[in-house]
């Protein structure tokens, strides 16, 4: 079955332009310094946090410990699977580096979806794939190996960046975190990466060389 919208910005791309007009012109953008907090867990739902440029980390706080859930890209509506089923946000959105956030108007989105059938079906739509890739970080990050999940996340940073050439905004001790496993098997894993021709990296610069073997890793690691 072929995936027809992928992120908030496909979304809001079936609007027409009086629409996207009446939407957009009251909305605020925001810029956020790496480690600021975009979301606190518990702030009620008022507006819709489009995410213009940078990268988002959702994590769950489990008492003196923070969870990773997943990282989000330009284009996604931070916490947009809180906006209609609760009154509270139920984890935080942190910013992973600089980042620009459109806050759009609640009552106009929620009149948008009431006026426009093609904008709600695609929010339907939308809704979906983002509980299918809570589930799918869920899995990738918690069922595969240490190797496994740092291909996963490789792969999800040059699908986001859409080149194989791209700057990793995560100290080591960060992705290590954001996975679930230690930094000494971050080190590892990269290093027997570059070792096998995998990838290349240089600090936080990164350069996917074989996408093919590395998708394999993510997939059955």
């Amino acid at each position: 079955m072929e995936t027809i919208h992928t992120t908030g910005n496909t979304c809001i791309k079936t609007l027409c332009e009086q629409e996207k007009e009446e939407l957009f012109g009251t909305a605020v953008c925001l810029d956020f310094k790496a480690g600021e907090i975009v979301i606190k867990k518990g702030t009620p739902v008022h507006d819709l946090y489009l995410l213009k440029d940078g990268a988002v980390e959702l994590t769950l706080d489990e008492g003196q410990k923070k969870r990773s859930l997943m990282l989000l890209f330009p284009g996604e509506i931070i916490g947009v699977n809180c906006a209609y089923s609760t009154l509270n946000y139920r984890f935080s959105a942190k910013a992973l580096t600089d980042c620009c956030v459109e806050i759009l108007n609640y009552n106009i989105f929620s009149r948008l979806l009431k006026s426009n059938s093609n904008f709600s079906m695609s929010f339907i739509q939308y809704i979906s794939m983002v509980n299918e890739s809570f589930l799918n970080w869920h899995m990738k990050l918690t069922e595969k190996n240490s190797a496994g999940a740092l291909a996963f996340l490789l792969c999800e940073f040059e699908k986001s960046n859409g080149c194989d050439t791209f700057e990793l905004p995560l100290k080591r001790k960060d992705i290590a975190r954001v996975i679930g496993f230690s930094k000494e098997s971050v080190l590892k894993n990269l290093a027997h990466f570059r070792k096998e021709g995998i990838v290349e990296s240089n600090g936080k610069k990164i350069k996917i060389l074989d996408s093919v073997r590395l998708y394999d890793i993510s997939n059955y690691g």
